[in-house]
């Protein structure tokens, strides 16, 4: 079997249609609803929601592999970019040091277990040595706190599921098993700990979140819906054509009451001040 995987040099495996960007608005409103913020509590910011009322003095950065999906320039604030940058490759200078707090999430399909402290280096890198003040809303050096924050949001998701599957486990587990093959090995996922710890991070909370009930039939739908693009870039035709038969089989299930717990998981780490 094969199917046209997602990499740095290959077209992404989900789409990057309007229906693509459809699931990922869906998406990002779920991880909101299911973890009741944007930002950790422990992140040590003025407003931690991101509202639209931002003052000028703050600014956001938004990067991907791909600028396919981004909305037109006018339609976002003038302290807001949004730019291209491949996190694989080494960090440009001028990010270098620039952030109070860099926010990543849902890496499942692109990281490995081989490059996943490639990836949080990176971004270790952009993170300030300086602190945020609340009280005097002034960054500052003191020589005592540490810097910036790295927030990691992952969807422990595969570990629910075996490696491999038979034709007699059910639509949802075929799926799950057929597509782990193409994605890489994702074991750092309960690991990202460690890959802070190893690069300098002091690791200040580290916190797992099940969807409630409610929830449960958006998070399916959403899931079905990348499944279901995954699957249209499948190109042989019978194996396509199986896939297809089994995705709806899977969205019967699922619209049944199909559910499997799994959780969100979210990690942020501080920089130190005199890193090395």
């Amino acid at each position: 079997m094969s199917i046209c995987k997602a990499s740095r040099d290959e077209p992404y495996m989900l789409g990057r249609d309007y229906q693509a960007s459809a699931r990922l608005a869906t998406l990002q409103l779920l991880i909101h609803a299911t973890l009741g913020y944007l930002i950790h509590p422990s992140v040590s910011l003025p407003d931690r929601e991101l509202t639209k009322e931002l003052p000028t003095s703050a600014r956001l950065d938004g990067f991907d592999i791909s600028d396919e999906q981004y909305p037109p320039e006018s339609w976002y604030g003038e302290n807001v970019s949004l730019s291209k940058l491949d996190i694989f490759k080494p960090l440009p200078e001028e990010l270098k040091g620039r952030y109070d707090v860099v926010h990543l999430r849902y890496f499942m399909t692109i990281v490995r277990d081989d490059t996943m402290q490639v990836v949080v280096d990176n971004l270790n890198a952009m993170l300030s040595k300086l602190h945020y003040h609340l009280q005097s809303s002034k960054v500052i050096d003191d020589g005592e706190e540490p810097g910036g924050y790295l927030q990691w949001v992952e969807r422990d998701w595969l570990s629910k599921f075996p490696q491999s599957a038979s034709s007699t486990d059910d639509p949802h587990t075929q799926l799950t098993c057929y597509l782990r093959r193409f994605w890489s090995p994702t074991n750092w996922i309960n690991e990202i700990p460690k890959y802070f710890q190893k690069s300098g991070l002091s690791v200040v909370a580290y916190d797992t979140h099940t969807p409630l009930p409610i929830y449960r039939k958006p998070w399916n739908e959403d899931n079905l819906i990348g499944w279901w693009a995954a699957g249209e870039r499948i190109p042989d035709e019978k194996e396509r054509k199986w896939f297809q038969e089994l995705h709806a089989k899977a969205a019967t299930n699922a619209a049944k009451g199909w559910y499997v717990d799994w959780e969100l998981i979210i990690c942020v780490g501080r920089k130190g001040l005199h890193e090395t």
